[in-house]
């Protein structure tokens, strides 16, 4: 392989964006190809970075590891793509009793944590008083990747350097060999996979454990302050000057890859107990989220074709989760460092 290896990427989503920046930070311009195709995750993503996870509100994995690579990184393309679309949040967490209000302090009283367990609020903008005991908990250190803007922009700056292809990846145009890989007539040291969902359709790494929820958001008229993110029955945040984002449901069994109306009159419901009114819809979204069945990445080299990678299975913490895993994608192939085991693919071993 020559100094600097020729690198293609497969998919411009989330996944596939910051992968091929974490290249180019390293001197690699990488191609991409990429078309927007039904279910894909990216496009209906509000890209909320929230160390608070789950209802007995424990840290997000690795989150402080996580959290001093992603926000260098995010800066660094906020720069180069001259955007400003990473954004530091105000978040609340609304804690319905007693019970759920002592969990929180408990975290609280961990010292370890305390950068991110706040104060409580009683009210806030925008809400009903509700009745009991509840009270909104802060969240520190919450962040905003608003990937609305920055995929469609991250693929004008691809077009603008020559790297860019829409279209859809053909398999039958791949040839692959044990030392070197072509597609389209075209030799590569490096193809890599960042698919989403559409990893099980992929002949080289449908074996792996992937398996898409469906998640969707509404899309409301309605304004409120761009720098908070609020979560009583669903997370709303702003999404563009007109609408918020309003979800996301979680559904692991579905019959169709788009938006679904009892989703939709779900969503409604919550967002009516919420704040007692009734929502101006102005968008439906729905994507397939590629989960992975021990819930960590999966990443690296296929154990035959080593010119064959993969950079899937984030989940829904794809904005916080991407640029670290990224870098460790980017070290194996330029430095052969070692991929982590627990997100390293080879955790999975191909059954013949």
């Amino acid at each position: 392989m020559s100094n600097i290896p020729k690198i293609l990427i497969v998919g411009q989503g989330i996944a596939g964006t910051v992968l091929h920046f974490s290249f180019f930070q390293s001197g690699i311009n990488a191609e991409l190809i990429s078309t927007l195709l039904p279910g894909n995750a990216s496009s209906a993503a509000a890209g909320i970075i929230n160390p608070i996870t789950g209802p007995k509100y424990q840290k997000s994995w690795k989150f402080d590891e996580l959290m001093e690579v992603f926000i260098p990184f995010y800066t660094d393309l906020e720069r180069t793509i001259c955007l400003d679309f990473f954004h530091k949040m105000r978040m609340y967490r609304y804690l319905p009793g007693l019970n759920q209000i002592n969990k929180w302090i408990k975290r609280w009283d961990d010292v370890v944590d305390s950068k991110f367990y706040g104060e409580f609020v009683k009210t806030l903008e925008g809400y009903p008083e509700y009745e009991g005991e509840g009270t909104w908990g802060e969240i520190y250190n919450a962040f905003r990747v608003d990937f609305n803007l920055l995929i469609n922009a991250y693929a004008a700056f691809l077009q603008k350097e020559d790297l860019l292809r829409n279209d859809v990846f053909n398999f039958e145009q791949l040839k692959v060999d044990k030392d070197q890989v072509t597609y389209s007539d075209a030799q590569y040291d490096h193809i890599i996979f960042c698919e989403g969902y559409r990893l099980m359709e992929n002949p080289y790494f449908n074996y792996l454990p992937l398996i898409p929820a469906k998640g969707e958001a509404l899309l409301i008229h309605r304004k409120i302050d761009n720098e908070v993110m609020t979560k009583r029955n669903e997370l709303m945040t702003q999404w563009d000057e007109s609408n918020i984002w309003y979800g996301a449901t979680l559904q692991n069994s579905f019959d169709s890859i788009g938006p679904d109306h009892n989703s939709a009159n779900l969503l409604i419901g919550k967002y009516n107990n919420d704040f007692n009114l009734t929502p101006i819809i102005s968008g439906h979204l729905s994507g397939l989220r590629p989960t992975v069945s021990d819930r960590k990445p999966l990443i690296g080299l296929h154990s035959e074709y080593k010119s064959l990678c993969v950079f899937n299975g984030m989940g829904t913490k794809g904005a916080s989760l991407a640029p670290l895993m990224a870098t460790f994608l980017v070290q194996k192939i330029l430095e052969n460092i070692d991929i982590p085991a627990e997100v390293d693919i080879q955790r999975f071993r191909k059954e013949n």
